[in-house]
């Protein structure tokens, strides 16, 4: 049995799959459909690859990491993370990354850097330049690499072909979202499905610059991204279609049909279907997850709100002002992957009038922005060295390749290496041009680090790999790697285990949201069992046992309620000790204080304790303050109670609520005068047709 053989095919397969299935996965028992799944599969992929790459190692007797022109960045860049991580405001988020997402999280960084070493480790070893050089073809070095860009572009056909279904309405009763209005595909995501195509679109045109039909797949991606209406896919793809062009232009012969047809089609779809697609709908903010309603018939969600551009602003003003904060953020940041955190504790006051006021960022919506916020202006600057360094690379190899292929005769520049390498690195520059307007999911930032490790696959750059000999008859080597291996199916089975505890918990969540919490508890309960650590189960946990204690009250079982009361707030501090700075939890401890002073008032003190807490940690946070001063209100503190709606009302003015709140108490203090100012206030200044608000004035 050859073990190399077979473990490079493994490895290849691995590979493979990554590019098949990261982009198509999706399931509707998850808590998250997309991107969950996704960095589930790519964790697990890396760990059977890293194992190959392993035992492949052993079999030939040496340790062989090779060498790269991002070393030294790479390098840095994981040291800045994992600083980051260690001084994090939450250590758990910072290694695992935000729940339902997982991307972006130390262990995420960890794989993909892992992944890029694997690869450029596993495509340049000695027998492959032997192979290369005695070629005097340069297609022959492609072997290992084209049938799987080929496979990635079948893969973005079939990803596309569903966003032209849903345009059609194929699946639009089974989104929360109007996916005919912005399709989303199996991203997830408009701008997700745009940066993806985007980034695959110079690809297809490689292959299209010596055999016409790869166009057809070129126009197709084109299509779909006009459906998912991004403006930033849109700018991405200006960008990789001017680089690639251009440097292929630069080259000997130019494919100047290829060119000519290609841009006449896309003038042409641009025409035809830009009657769909105005300004102002693209101004439109985007849905941040797709996820099918419990019945699969959700509403759709009505189009309009505030101007993204006005909302990104506010989130980039958030994250710039926490980078501000302090010196260990100025240089280390909140912590890696901790900007929902950030948002809360630095978002300006501003973006309390936009209509995404009360919404949840886990994200600045802006990757350099997130990555300054987070991991500071070391993490900032080692991941642009990484970018810089790799862009500088390529310039200089490029050039010389240039100058090579003009000593050269008959030469070709249309073959396909000639045009893959630009394809790769205008593909490569797209999803920073994205990147700028939004931030990586999983399959891009796959492309961000493979697309560099594949040009220098091409490239044969590769520096004389690091070799380290090893003794694979001893005992003491073997013991070694048996452990190494033992330890990766480990984390196999841990992946396993934490994925079927999401599933669990996504059909506990979704029946406590229907009040089912005697059928919620037994399944959130076994989550837990699975994946003690993570602090969602524990809080999701808390607030069911909170709700089935008020249904033990109602039914006189006190002994039940006692027992239930308590295991609640067990749960509730251990979500808090896990991850103190979250808000929500802080909220749902509010929520279980407040549930508990229905049937006993001495709880009521412990709700606004905890309510305090969560404005401490979200100090612009007009509904915070809203809800504290019902809880004043039901200890008939009536003072205290509008001097926090006035404050309420001065931080968003608009807040209907809070108007409508601080009429009713001021009727409770017998002062009618203000009372009726209040309502008047609202009719002049927020909207004079408000019939709730007319009735009571009358």
């Amino acid at each position: 049995m050859n073990v190399t053989l077979w473990c490079n095919r493994i490895i290849r397969w691995c590979f493979t799959l990554l590019f098949i299935l990261v982009p198509l996965i999706l399931t509707p028992v998850n808590y998250e459909l997309f991107e969950y799944n996704k960095m589930m599969l790519t964790y697990g992929l890396t760990v059977v690859i890293v194992a190959a790459w392993l035992v492949k190692m052993m079999s030939q007797k040496e340790i062989r990491i090779a060498r790269t022109p991002l070393d030294i960045p790479l390098a840095l860049f994981l040291i800045s993370q994992l600083l980051s991580s260690l001084f994090s405001m939450d250590p758990h988020v910072s290694w695992f990354g935000y729940y339902s997402r997982f991307n972006g999280g130390m262990w995420s960084i960890i794989s993909y850097v892992l992944l890029y070493y694997a690869f450029v480790s596993n495509s340049i070893n000695a027998s492959t330049r032997q192979r290369v050089n005695a070629s005097t073809s340069n297609n022959d070095a492609l072997t290992p690499l084209t049938p799987l860009l080929k496979v990635a572009l079948a893969t973005g056909a079939v990803v596309a072909l569903y966003g032209v279904a849903e345009r059609l309405g194929v699946d639009k009763h089974l989104w929360v979202q109007d996916v005919q209005n912005r399709v989303f595909s199996s991203l997830g995501q408009p701008n997700w499905l745009a940066a993806y195509l985007v980034a695959l679109l110079p690809i297809s045109l490689a292959f299209g610059v010596k055999k016409y039909l790869w166009l057809g797949l070129s126009v197709l991606f084109f299509v779909v991204l006009l459906f998912t209406r991004s403006r930033s896919g849109l700018l991405g793809f200006a960008v990789a279609d001017v680089v690639f062009w251009g440097l292929i232009f630069l080259q000997k012969k130019r494919p100047l049909i290829s060119f000519v047809i290609l841009h006449v089609s896309f003038v042409i779809l641009f025409v035809f279907f830009g009657p769909s697609l105005p300004i102002s709908s693209l101004s439109r903010p985007p849905v941040t997850e797709a996820t099918v309603s419990a019945s699969y018939t959700a509403p759709l969600l009505e189009s309009g709100g505030t101007e993204s551009g006005t909302i990104r602003k506010y989130v980039w003003q958030g994250a710039i002002s926490a980078w501000k904060s302090s010196i260990k953020t100025f240089f280390v940041g909140t912590g890696t992957e901790t900007f929902a955190f950030t948002f809360f504790q630095f978002r300006p006051a501003g973006h309390n009038m936009t209509t995404e006021w009360d919404f949840l960022y886990n994200k600045a919506h802006n990757e350099y922005l997130n990555y300054l916020a987070t991991t500071g202006i070391f993490g900032l600057g080692s991941y642009l060295l990484f970018i810089g360094a790799f862009a500088w690379w390529f310039i200089q190899w490029h050039q010389r390749v240039n100058a090579s292929a003009r000593q050269r005769q008959n030469t070709d520049a249309s073959d396909t290496f000639d045009a893959l390498t630009p394809a790769l690195f205008a593909g490569w520059l797209s999803i920073l041009v994205t990147n700028f307007f939004g931030f990586s999911v999983v399959i891009v930032q796959l492309f961000l680090f493979l697309f560099p490790a594949m040009i220098i696959a091409l490239a044969q750059q590769t520096g004389q790999p690091t070799v380290i000999p090893a003794q694979s008859g001893s005992r003491l080597t073997r013991f070694f790697i048996l452990l190494v291996l033992l330890a990766l199916l480990a984390l196999l089975v841990l992946l396993g285990r934490m994925w079927y505890a999401d599933t669990l918990f996504a059909s506990g969540y979704r029946l406590a949201r229907v009040n089912q919490y005697a059928q919620a508890q037994p399944l959130i309960r076994s989550a837990i069992t699975l994946n003690a650590g993570e602090p969602l189960y524990h809080d999701e946990y808390s607030t069911t046992l909170a709700a089935l204690t008020a249904i033990a009250v109602e039914q006189q079982q006190a002994t039940l309620a006692a027992a239930l009361a308590k295991q609640a707030l067990t749960e509730s501090d251990t979500a808090i000790s896990i991850s103190p700075k979250n808000v929500n939890f802080w909220k749902s401890r509010t929520k279980i204080f407040y549930s508990f002073s229905s049937f006993d008032p001495q709880f009521n003190p412990a709700a606004i304790q905890a309510l305090q807490r969560a404005w401490e940690l979200s100090p612009n946070d007009p509904k915070i303050i809203y809800n504290l001063a019902i809880l004043y209100g039901r200890q008939n503190d009536n003072v205290k109670a509008i001097e926090l709606l006035q404050q309420s009302i001065a931080m968003k003015p608009n807040y209907r609520d809070a108007y409508f709140a601080l009429n009713i108490f001021y009727q409770e203090i017998k002062d009618t005068k203000k009372a009726r100012e209040i309502l008047q206030e609202y009719l002049q200044k927020v909207d004079p047709n408000d019939k709730d608000f007319l009735e009571r004035t009358e």
